[in-house]
């Protein structure tokens, strides 16, 4: 995942558990179904696409459930999160990609297509698996990467879908996407679903904005900033996208937001200057 402010004359600026509930209720829970809907607004994915991905979810889900109680007939203390990983990136086969930025990658219906997936398409599959298979998951968001928590008792698990679920400690993560102090709530923190919902928004309004589709990137990011209030990248990108537009007032509100979730946004700066000559240029 890249977070980035893409400022209006080029400035681009990067930041670009319990256990398993019988199969009988191995059906999409909120998390999947909501996924699930959000990708579905997308023409990149069709109606075939979004029944296929929640017949694939129960599959999965069932084959985790099987090699989890396999496991467990040999070693109670089994890990539910070691079955996930061994059925997706072992059974299954599921890669990472880390350089194509499309929406292929992103949207949960096509990354259980191709079976393949960027850090937060991977990560909502977990999401949405986690839910279903009755495990305690969450998302995280650092700078630049998204990941997800796994509850396990007593025990917090970071799985890193980038290094095939792997456990990673938490200095892996500070070391290698350090939040910068100042930069708000967004960060380190368990999301709620519609945070996560935000997060799949605002690649969408990048993957728009990448193909100069101005309008419908101004709509994916209005829409990343309800569901995620706190998250200052989709705030000052909406920002950049309204100036295009021509809605100055709107894009200054929108910086102002966006200073206020996150005061040490890179390239937030250089985005209000821009703004600030425009207005003086045109009054």
């Amino acid at each position: 995942m890249r977070f980035g402010l893409t400022a209006v004359l080029g400035i681009l600026a990067h930041l670009s558990l319990s256990h398993c509930h019988d199969s009988r209720e191995l059906s999409p829970a909120p998390a999947a179904r909501s996924l699930l809907t959000l990708a579905g607004t997308v023409h990149e994915v069709s109606p075939g696409d979004a029944r296929r991905a929640e017949a694939e979810l129960g599959r999965v889900s069932a084959l985790v459930r099987k090699a989890f109680d396999d496991a467990r007939s040999h070693d109670p203390n089994a890990s539910p999160v070691a079955a996930l990983n061994e059925v997706v990136f072992g059974a299954l086969g599921f890669v990472r990609e880390v350089e194509d930025t499309s929406l292929e990658f992103v949207l949960l219906p096509l990354v259980l297509r191709n079976r393949r997936g960027n850090c937060v398409g991977l990560g909502t599959m977990y999401l949405a698996l986690g839910e279903m298979l009755g495990l305690s998951v969450e998302g995280v968001l650092r700078p630049g990467h998204f990941f997800v928590r796994i509850r396990e008792g007593a025990r917090v698990r970071n799985v890193e879908l980038l290094r095939k679920g792997e456990e990673m400690p938490d200095s892996w993560y500070e070391s290698r996407f350090p939040i910068p102090t100042g930069s708000g709530g967004a960060y380190g923190r368990g999301l709620s679903l519609p945070e996560v919902r935000g997060v799949v928004e605002y690649d969408i309004g990048n993957e728009r904005r990448r193909r100069g589709r101005v309008i419908e990137a101004r709509t994916a990011y209005e829409q990343s900033t309800r569901d995620f209030p706190d998250l200052g990248e989709a705030r000052a990108s909406l920002g950049a996208m309204q100036q295009l537009l021509g809605a100055l007032d709107e894009a200054e509100v929108s910086y102002r937001a966006a200073r206020r979730s996150n005061p040490v946004l890179p390239g937030l700066e250089q985005n209000v200057e821009l703004l600030e000559r425009e207005r003086a240029a045109v009054r």
